[in-house]
């Protein structure tokens, strides 16, 4: 792939990471290393949630504030 925009590449390497990481899937053989591929992603899905919940609470603190200041 040849260009310099962003997008692109960051979509160009984001499905490679996606492809590397489904194959190292498929070389999972027991239920136990799939359940804990299972728990660590389901973590880190809540970690990201939470993050966006607290960053959103932080802008809506920040915007009342500065609306107070007018």
């Amino acid at each position: 792939m040849r260009t310099d925009r962003p997008k692109d590449l960051d979509m160009y390497y984001n499905d490679h990471v996606k492809m590397r990481i489904i194959h190292r899937l498929e070389q999972v053989k027991t239920w136990t290393e799939l359940m804990g591929i299972q728990s660590a992603v389901h973590d880190a899905l809540s970690r990201e949630a939470q993050n966006e919940q607290q960053e959103k609470a932080q802008f809506e603190h920040w915007k009342k504030s500065q609306e107070t200041k007018k």
